[in-house]
C-alpha cells in the first residue's frame, strides 16, 4: 500500500534551514491498521502530508497503492486526494462544516466527486454510531462525536487509504477508546489501511504495529504479537477496550536498521546503560546474535 524510499525534507527560511526528514523508509502492507508516533518536530505529520499529496519531499521516492505520488499531473493529483486517501485531522475546523448537518458533511465529499449516495453517507454515521445525529450541527456535537463524524466523512468516497493526525489529541482517554474502536471497525470490516500519527504512545495497544520516528527517520518498530483482526477471530469481546492493556506488553519492539546499516538505539535503553553521543561501543557476535556491549566505565 505505502512505499516510502529514503524520503528527504527540507525546509527554508531566509538564513535558516530545518531538515525535517532525513532518509526515511517505511512500508505499509494493504490492510494494516498502524500508529505513527514521535515528539514534536519528529517529521511524522511532515510524513503525513507527503503521503496525502499535501507536500512534495525535497529527495526521495513515495508511492501509494502503486501510484507514484511525485509524477502525477494536477488533475491527478486531485483525483488522488478524492479517490485514494481520507484524512482526519485534529482540529474540527478542517473535518467539518459549521453550517451544514453531520449527514450534509459526509455527502459533501461525494458531491465534489460527483458520486453522491444518501444511502452510504447514512451507513458510514451508523458505523461511528452518531445514525442518531445526522441532523445535527458542528455546535451540537461534542469533541468525540465530531471526531466520529470525521471519519465518516474520510471514508465517504470509500478509499483505500485513511490518514489521521493526532485525531485524538483534544479529547479524554474514554473518548480516544470510542475514537480508536471506530478506526479498528472500519480496519475490519471493510479493510481500508489507516495510518494515525500521534504522540501518545498508548496508542500502541489499539493497533497492529506502532512506528516510531526520531530526528527524521524510522527508529523502532512495536509489533503486536497477535494482530486486532487475528484477536477478534478469537473473542467476538475484541471491541472491549479491555482486550489492550494499558503496558506494552502485548507488543515486541524492534531496532530497525537503514539501508547504510545504521540503526537508533531507544533513548530509554541508552540512558539506561549509559550510552551519550559519540560513545563507542563494541558490537560482538554470540551464538548466531549480535550483541551490542555498552562503553566501559571509564568511557561513561
Amino acid at each position: 500500500m505505502i512505499h516510502c524510499e529514503n524520503l528527504v525534507k527540507i525546509y527554508k527560511t531566509l538564513d535558516t534551514e530545518v531538515l525535517a526528514l532525513q532518509g526515511l523508509d517505511l512500508e505499509v502492507p494493504d490492510g494494516q491498521l498502524m500508529g505513527i508516533i514521535g515528539n514534536s518536530g519528529s517529521g511524522k505529520s511532515t510524513l503525513l502530508n507527503i503521503l496525502g499529496a499535501l507536500d512534495v519531499p525535497s529527495a526521495g521516492t513515495v508511492s501509494v497503492n502503486g501510484v507514484n505520488i511525485l509524477q502525477l499531473d494536477d488533475r491527478q493529483m486531485i483525483e488522488y486526494r478524492r479517490s485514494t486517501i481520507g484524512f482526519v485531522w485534529q482540529n474540527s475546523a478542517r473535518n467539518l462544516i459549521p453550517y451544514l448537518t453531520a449527514l450534509e458533511n459526509v455527502e459533501l465529499p461525494m458531491q465534489i466527486a460527483r458520486r453522491r449516495k444518501r444511502s452510504w453517507a447514512r451507513e458510514l454515521l451508523d458505523m461511528v454510531g452518531l445514525s442518531h445525529r445526522e441532523r445535527s450541527r458542528l455546535d451540537q456535537l461534542s469533541g468525540g462525536e465530531q471526531q466520529r463524524v470525521a471519519i465518516a466523512i474520510g471514508l465517504a468516497n470509500n478509499p483505500p487509504l485513511l490518514l489521521a493526525d493526532e485525531p485524538t489529541g483534544a479529547v479524554d482517554s474514554e473518548t480516544t477508546e470510542r475514537i480508536m474502536t471506530v478506526f479498528q471497525r472500519f480496519n475490519r470490516e471493510i479493510g481500508v489501511t489507516i495510518v494515525i500519527v500521534t504522540h501518545d504512545r498508548r496508542l500502541s495497544r489499539n493497533v497492529d504495529r506502532v512506528v516510531a520516528i526520531r530526528d527524521g527517520k524510522t527508529s523502532s518498530e512495536f509489533l503486536k504479537r497477535q494482530s486486532y483482526r487475528e484477536a477478534f477471530e478469537h473473542d467476538r469481546a475484541a471491541e472491549d477496550a479491555s482486550l489492550f492493556p494499558e503496558s506494552d506488553s502485548t507488543h515486541d519492539e524492534y531496532v530497525l536498521v537503514d539501508k547504510a546499516g545504521r540503526l537508533q538505539l531507544p533513548h530509554e535503553e541508552m540512558r539506561r546503560m549509559g550510552i551519550k553521543p559519540d560513545s563507542r561501543l563494541r558490537v560482538v557476535e554470540e551464538d548466531g546474535r549480535l550483541v551490542i556491549l555498552p562503553p566501559a566505565a571509564e568511557e561513561r
